[in-house]
């Protein structure tokens, strides 16, 4: 061995003497003593503590340490220490030696000191790299990990466990990391894994699912990483980033219920205005009759689509659908009550609503109250339930009412619209004028 060592230039070999009174002296140093240490072997020999004392002061304790553990147990001891040379270079050195017993008593130390440091700056390099690596990719909101699969070790950056709901201080594994994903996403992640794991030469995936963090809170993450194969084609390492796309996610889950509602309201606009044609045309002797009646109907749809289109999808005040609606009539002959602008309502339903409040307008200075000069309409609001409003529609001045069995275009919008969406209308036709209470569900305003 210290030939070897020698020839190498692997170190210095060497052979300690430990005395039971304490006394220390080399019986072997190798000749690679003053390239290693500084120090020649002559010295060395002469003086065991010239080698002893090299070791900085903060170290001698853990290597004092090491060598009584090992000479209590009888085994070899290895310890990394760093050294002061004479000429003030401080080298890091990796101390290798077992101890074996003389008859006398005496203790001998066959060893082995190697200098380390190039191999240590080599590694704090490597790590400084590594660290700008992760903080460049933390910086993009990514968190970094490293699965070696050979060791069994797994390495998570700080970022990548705050994704996660860990501590920076907690240790993770593959089983705990498959811990936290979603039950029902664990055998997809496990099947990305082998998809890349079983390409000859190793491969990349990508697969985006959920975690649950041990604070009870569900994410979504995306993870990318790459496998690579050792020499023989077996799974060495495998590296990766994860990302939390909850926003994207809960994005595009808003962006299908918003698709989805549009489709529903188109489909129901589209009922509503099978519904008008149809009805208009029964109702019209001639083509420009059916024409004047279906514009202004449908205009009337428009101008409560546009409300709703205004206030970007949010609720809208009762009385801005109730006076648009009947300003066309002239609202002067309407008596409308303060409290409808305290009152808002889904889009919905204000399309239907000012639908319907257009229909009853008409019917009003058709037949009814707004046909003669006295005659007015009012609109006020009535006691209902906390999550609906009721207004009461009342024509009075005008010609005295007969009832109509027959179910013209208000009717069917309420069946069309307002039903579906929780309102109710209930017609009355009293001697001294038309009557309607409308109720619909209220919604809260942003």
């Amino acid at each position: 061995m210290r030939s070897a060592a020698d020839a190498s230039a692997l170190g210095m070999a060497f052979e300690l003497e430990a005395t039971a009174d304490g006394s220390r002296r080399f019986t072997f140093v190798g000749h690679r003593c003053l390239a290693v240490n500084g120090v020649p072997a002559e010295i060395a020999m002469a003086d065991a503590s010239t080698l002893y004392n090299l070791i900085l002061p903060e170290h001698r304790a853990a290597f004092d340490a090491a060598e009584a553990v090992a000479l209590e147990k009888m085994q070899p001891f290895d310890i990394e220490v760093a050294m002061r040379r004479p000429d003030g270079e401080v080298r890091w050195h990796r101390i290798v030696s077992a101890p074996r017993h003389r008859p006398d008593g005496a203790v001998l130390w066959d060893g082995l000191q190697v200098d380390v440091t190039d191999r240590r700056q080599m590694a704090a390099e490597l790590e400084e790299q590594r660290h700008r690596l992760e903080v460049a990719v933390e910086a993009t909101g990514l968190g970094f990990w490293e699965w070696d699969i050979e060791a069994g070790t797994v390495t998570w950056s700080d970022r990548n466990k705050a994704l996660f709901g860990l501590r920076p201080h907690e240790e993770v594994t593959v089983e705990r990391y498959l811990s936290l994903v979603h039950p029902d996403d664990v055998d997809s992640v496990r099947a990305a894994f082998l998809s890349a794991r079983d390409k000859p030469d190793g491969g990349d995936y990508s697969i985006e699912h959920r975690i649950v963090t041990p604070a009870g809170e569900t994410h979504w993450i995306l993870a990318h990483a790459r496998v690579a194969k050792n020499a023989n084609g077996g799974a060495r390492l495998a590296v990766g980033t994860s990302l939390d796309i909850t926003a994207r996610k809960e994005a595009e889950e808003r962006r299908a219920l918003l698709m989805g509602e549009l489709a529903h309201r188109a489909k129901n606009g589209i009922a509503v205005i099978m519904a008008m044609v149809s009805q208009t045309a029964r109702s019209q002797a001639t083509v420009e009759g059916f024409e004047e009646l279906l514009i202004a109907r449908l205009q009337a749809m428009a101008n409560s689509q546009d409300l709703v289109t205004a206030s970007g999808g949010r609720p809208v005040d009762l009385a801005d659908v109730v006076g648009q609606a009947v300003a066309p009539f002239g609202q002067t002959r309407f008596d409308l009550d303060g409290g409808l602008a305290g009152v808002t309502i889904r889009g919905e339903i204000a399309v239907g609503m000012g639908l319907l409040l257009h229909e009853m307008a008409t019917n009003a200075v058709k037949y009814g109250a707004l046909s003669t000069r006295a005659g007015r309409v009012a609109i006020a609001l009535e006691e209902a339930p906390e999550d609906k409003a009721v207004f009461a529609w009342r024509e009075t001045g005008g010609p005295e009412v007969t009832p109509s069995n027959s179910r013209g275009f208000g009717t069917r919008l309420l069946n069309q619209v307002l039903r579906n969406q929780g309102g109710d209308v209930k017609f009355s036709f009293e001697p001294q004028g038309f009557q309607a209470r409308v109720a619909f569900p209220v919604a809260q305003a942003d």
